[in-house]
């Protein structure tokens, strides 16, 4: 890549970079005074509808409109000083949404049909909270290529159901919605914190305004909770040489995964042992409720102390029948 249009048999050149976070950054070169963008990462931008097209003699590996954003950005950084005009800039920043799932068509049948897509503003929720509004609003629009179009459209809001215009300014009518423009989504770009590293000195972590050469974040794990029920997988005939190996040649699993919050949730393989009891039956060896029964059985997030309820109602009949086998 450092060799001139890319061609090992020219002279090597020198790339300068400008970057945000580990996945957001740009390469580009000066020639003749001007900026020539050599590699561009849109990643935290993917996510919205190019507000222009790509040219017919268009090449490169990122979108044209990545190009011109990254262009935007490093003008207002300071890092370039030539002039960067961009007709999108204020037009509402749209994302495009498939309606590929019964979920996602159940809230928009009355706007689009299967396999279709629609338009979604990215709502102003710092507008919202400033005019008082109760709750957000989910707009969505048909879909239309033509982004100079989009703030012209009309709009429905999908909890309500009813028409309404939107603005990228402010708004004091309930019937326009304030959204955002590519202006301000662009313009907030560059302030995402970098999550994998640490500051310099490696004391603090990233934040909006980190600069400089980046530290090493290294994680030490101080504690270890095996949690779960323990059921026993032998491997293959005789005694299993792992090192925790019961004496029958057994060794322990754990089958329930372990969150942040202190709650569990139980893993397929209980799922389906479950699955071969009632409600009732595991209501009369457990006595949780139906309610919380269903929630384990689905995979939900429950207490420990909850969830050990099960796990002594499956130990209780795994002895029961090893005891009668043994008879």
């Amino acid at each position: 890549m450092n060799y001139e249009d890319e061609d090992s048999q020219k002279p090597l050149r020198t790339v300068y970079g400008y970057a945000i976070s580990s996945k957001r950054y740009v390469l580009f070169t000066y020639k003749k005074g001007r900026v020539k963008i050599v590699d561009a990462k849109g990643h935290g931008l993917g996510f919205l509808r190019p507000p222009v097209p790509n040219p017919k003699d268009w090449n490169k590996k990122w979108p044209y409109w990545i190009e011109l954003a990254w262009l935007y950005v490093l003008k207002n950084e300071g890092i370039i000083f030539e002039e960067v005009g961009l007709e999108f800039l204020d037009r509402p920043a749209m994302m495009q949404i498939p309606v590929s799932s019964p979920a996602v068509l159940g809230r928009l049948k009355y706007f689009a049909r299967p396999y279709d897509f629609v338009l979604a503003p990215i709502v102003n929720n710092v507008q919202l909270e400033i005019e008082g509004q109760a709750e957000k609003p989910i707009l969505i629009t048909r879909y239309n290529k033509n982004s100079e179009e989009w703030a012209d459209a009309t709009f429905y809001n999908v909890r309500t159901g009813k028409p309404c215009r939107v603005t990228t300014g402010a708004s004091n009518d309930p019937n326009i919605v304030p959204v955002k423009s590519y202006r301000q989504i662009l313009n907030g770009y560059p302030l995402n914190p970098e999550q994998k590293f640490l500051a310099r000195g490696g004391l603090t972590r990233c934040d909006h305004w980190t600069r400089g050469i980046l530290e090493h974040d290294h994680v030490i794990a101080n504690l270890h909770i095996p949690c779960g029920k323990e059921h026993n997988s032998k491997f293959g005939q005789g005694l299993s040489e792992h090192p925790d190996a019961h004496e029958d040649g057994s060794t322990p699993w754990f089958s329930c995964k372990v969150y942040r919050n202190g709650k569990v949730a139980a893993d397929p393989e209980m799922i389906r042992w479950l699955s071969g009891f009632t409600e009732r039956e595991i209501n009369e060896g457990t006595r949780l409720e139906r309610k919380t029964i269903r929630l384990i059985r689905h995979g939900k997030l429950v207490k420990r102390s909850t969830y050990q309820k099960i796990e002594e109602f499956r130990r209780d009949l795994d002895s029961k029948k090893g005891t009668e086998q043994s008879t």
